[in-house]
Parts: structure tokens; sequence; C-alpha cells
């Protein structure tokens, strides 16, 4: 019988260490990544000799022992924004706006905007790292992180924050592209620019996004509500992914939103034990060439849990809202899966029990992981989920 005792539950109680200065080992989709490998732990006396081992072709256990602040290294930018009424302007909004760094302007106005270049050139990672945070100490301010062309990395521990956060646009956090073997585990997330987690349109592979903080809280939205729409956007060609016991709150859209069908992309999402707090807008928001299996989820007022577009999108989606529907899994993925659950939430669960899903996933059944009682999963979440809880 299939063990439910979750991964995360295990890294954080047992703290079993797999390769020098990561604490635990890959699980899910991802569970191949090594990262850095048994290279010995380097901890950087510099700017310059973080961003040289991050981004060279050695194998490397980099550790952040401290702050490394990247605004105004490389200069600002001043150029015209544009402002949009009700993005920008914010009339009867809680908080400021998010003027747009583009090009074009339709429907709105062009305002003048000073933004911090840094953000816009985020450190490319080289394959065969891992980078971890020491404590609660490891941030990195005003600069995200790039994986394109690279693969097998671990990204644990760090706190990615400041990216120009009063612009759309203004940087991604982490991007994945053309990669592989991915685990991004225990990391914050607060005060990005744009997306938190994004996937470009080739394959980012095998990916674990596990443990990690997604805080929305900011003094700009294009919501104008104080909570950050731009969480994940996920709609690589080819990609799975393992989606375990993070922490999503005060944030308010794309939570994540995955699949397109900008391309004849392949994805499956198997999203398990999350908490979803306080998102005013939506959570999930599925589009095409996608299988979606969620299950011991918790939404914990949340105005939307799931779009209605993804309903009619196309996309495959197995919901776990029913006795039946958990007891289904049990003779594909080889147990019962875990019900999802609404906690002073107002919007609605789907009862979704598209079989094509159980079907897919049937033959990663070496893939799936296991899971918690839902109801136990705001308190193991909150405190486990972030930096500092390894």
């Amino acid at each position: 019988m299939y063990s439910f005792v979750l991964p995360f539950l295990a890294t954080c109680l047992l703290s079993p260490v797999s390769a020098a200065g990561v604490t635990g080992q890959a699980f899910g989709f991802g569970q191949a990544t090594t990262g850095g490998g048994n290279a010995a732990p380097q901890t950087p006396s510099s700017l310059q000799e973080l961003t040289n081992w991050i981004t060279d072709n050695v194998p490397r256990v980099i550790l952040i022992d401290r702050e490394w602040n990247f605004i105004g290294t490389e200069g600002s930018t001043s150029r015209n924004c544009c402002s949009q009424p009700t993005t920008t302007q914010c009339p009867g909004g809680t908080s400021a706006g998010q003027a747009w760094i583009q090009d074009t302007c339709d429907g709105g106005t062009w305002i003048p905007c000073t933004y911090d270049n840094a953000a816009q050139t985020p450190l490319r990672v080289g394959s065969n790292k891992s980078i971890v945070g020491v404590g609660n100490r490891g941030v990195l301010r005003g600069k995200g992180l790039n994986i394109s062309g690279q693969t097998n990395i671990i990204i644990q521990n760090i706190h990615i924050t400041d990216l120009n956060p009063q612009y759309v646009w203004g940087g991604d956090a982490i991007t994945l592209d053309t990669t592989d073997n991915v685990w991004i585990d225990h990391n914050k997330f607060s005060l990005i620019g744009r997306q938190m987690i994004v996937s470009g349109w080739n394959r980012a592979g095998h990916v674990t996004i596990s443990n990690n903080e997604f805080d929305g809280i900011t003094r700009w939205s294009v919501g104008c509500n104080g909570k950050h729409y731009w969480t994940l956007l996920l709609l690589g060609q080819e990609d799975w992914y393992t989606f375990s016991g993070n922490w999503l709150h005060d944030v308010s859209g794309r939570a994540p939103h995955m699949g397109t069908d900008f391309t004849r992309s392949t994805n499956y999402f198997h999203g398990v034990n999350n908490y979803f707090e306080n998102v005013d807008g939506h959570a999930f928001d599925v589009a095409t060439n996608t299988w979606v299996l969620l299950e011991g989820n918790y939404f914990d007022n949340v105005r939307t849990p799931m779009t209605d577009t993804s309903l009619t999108s196309g996309a495959q989606l197995y919901t776990t809202s029913t006795i039946n529907a958990a007891s289904t899994c049990l003779s594909p993925l080889g147990y019962i899966c875990e019900w999802n659950r609404l906690g002073g939430s107002t919007g609605a669960w789907p009862d979704r029990t598209d079989q094509s899903v159980l079907n897919g996933f049937s033959s990663l059944r070496q893939y799936l992981i296991g899971h918690t009682p839902v109801a136990d999963v705001p308190n193991n979440v909150r405190a486990r989920a972030g930096v500092g809880k390894l």
C-alpha cells in the first residue's frame, strides 16, 4: 500500500541530507534533481563572486548566508510607462496600482517612470547548481534567477524580493525555459514586479515546487487591493509539475495559471496539500493541454478557488471533492486521493472527475507523492513553508 507520509513532512521532521548543503531530497516529478551533488559548499565573499558561481558551468553548492542586494548595481532606466485607469490610477482602491513597462499604451496614458535595471536582467543559472540559504538569512534583493538551457538545479531556502514591485514587467523571480530536473523548495517570494515563477514557451521538464511561501502583500497591485496578481504562470511545451506544501497568501490571481493553446503543449500538474489563504481573486486558472490532479488542497477565504473558464477551456481536471472521486483513484493510482476543502471561501469548488487525468497519471505513478489529511494543511503549511523552516 502506498505510504501517505507527505515528503515535505519527512523533509522538515527528519531533515535527511542528500547532498552537501541541501536539506532533504527532491521528490515528485523533480525527484532526479541533485543540483551540485557532493561538491563542497562554498560561501561567496562578494556580489561578483556570487554572480560568477551561479552563472558558470561548474557543479556547485552555493551558500547564501546574508542579503545580497543588487539594487543600483546596474543603474536605472527613466522612460515613460503606461498608466491604465483601472490598474494604475486605482480610483477607490485600497492600494496604489502598477504602471506597465511596455512599448504600447492602448487605452491608457503615458507617465514618467524610473525602474532598476538589475531586476530586468536575472542571473542565468548554470547546470548542476544548488543555491541554498543558511538559516533565515539568505536573501536575493532586486535580482531574479533564470533557468534557461540548463538542467539539474536546486533552489532552496532563499528569499527573492524587491524586483521593481511598482511596475508590471518589473522582473520575474524564477524563470524556467528549456530545462529539466528542477527543485524549488522552502523559498519565499515577495514584492515581485511580475511573475513569482514563470515558464517560457519551451520545455520546463520535470519540476517540483514545494514548501514555498508566495507572499502577495504589496503597496502596488493591478487589482488596486494590496494583493499581488502575477503569482505563477506555467505554460511550457512539455512539463510535469509536483506542487506540494506551498502557502499562497494575499494574492489575487494566477495562483497558478497553467496551460496554453498558443503551442501544442502537454502539461501534467499534481497539486497536493497546498494552502491558499486570503486570495482576493482567483487561485487556479487552467487552460487547455493540461492534465491536473488536485488533492488535499485547502482554500481559506478565497474568492474564486477555480475560474469558470477552467471548466470550459478543454483542460482535463480531477478535483477530488467527493468520497466517490477519492475512492476512484485507488485502481489507477494505487491509493485513495484526498479531498479538497473550502474553509470560509465565497467561491465554489468544481466537481470534475475527468477519467483522462487518472489514465494519464496511472503511467506516472512513480512520481506521485502521498498526502496528509486536508484538515491539517493550514497548520502544517504555515509552520513549514518559506525560509528558515528546513
